[in-house]
């Protein structure tokens, strides 16, 4: 096992159906991050660290505050870049398939 780090991170505690994302930019600079798909399915993202920073942030949020199965947030596939000028980015909060 290598070297840790501690985290120590507050964020707002949201409802089962909705999410605010204001605090999951708390601190960071330039955010961007990049998500593609090939036609086998691969998906490849592409982030710097405010990225990667901002996505773990939206995650953690997605596991700890108690979303209702089912709620799903849409981003564009590439932060910065408005909806109607790359694909959707859909992340649903859901039980294991069986």
């Amino acid at each position: 096992m290598g070297e840790t780090f501690e985290v120590n991170l507050t964020l707002t505690r949201d409802k089962p159906n909705s999410m605010n994302f204001e605090d999951t930019y708390s601190g960071l600079g330039e955010v961007w991050y990049k998500f593609e798909t090939d036609d086998q399915g691969n998906v490849t993202l592409w982030a710097n660290g405010d990225g990667f920073e901002h996505l773990a942030r939206y995650f953690l949020k997605m596991a700890r505050t108690g979303k209702r199965h089912g709620y799903h947030a849409h981003q564009p596939v590439e932060f910065g870049r408005l909806p109607e000028e790359v694909p959707e980015l859909t992340i649903t909060f859901v039980d294991k398939p069986q």
